[in-house]
């Protein structure tokens, strides 16, 4: 079962974020598209392309702080999944200051026991 294979547990849950290229932070796009997420990375469905090595920043909105959290991570891929609108864009997680982390792991322990 390649799932067994991964090094963190992710969870499978639509949230609310808001992404942008680090490079160009003015430019903000919403999505709630979150397709599943891990202390790892996570996979996301962008309304554009973006290049293997890209730096994305995230601000995700959880049910558990009142205040965006932040997410830094590298684009491994994104690929088309309809012709110019909806692209699914994987990142690992780069920068997780200890807040973030703390978050997600609560956001994962919470919904996995959910999906279990």
């Amino acid at each position: 079962d390649p799932k067994e294979k991964r090094q963190y547990k992710r969870i499978h849950k639509h949230f609310i974020l808001t992404y942008f290229n680090i490079a160009d932070a003015a430019q903000r796009h919403e999505a709630s598209q979150l397709r599943d997420i891990s202390l790892g990375g996570m996979s996301l469905i962008t309304a554009k392309s973006y290049p293997t090595g890209t730096i994305l920043g995230i601000e995700l909105k959880t049910p558990f702080v009142a205040e965006l959290t932040h997410l830094e991570g590298k684009v491994l891929d994104s690929q088309e999944r309809i012709k110019d609108i909806i692209y699914e864009t994987r990142i690992q997680f780069t920068k997780l200051p200890t807040q973030s982390q703390y978050v997600l792991g609560k956001l994962i322990q919470h919904f996995e026991k959910e999906e279990s």
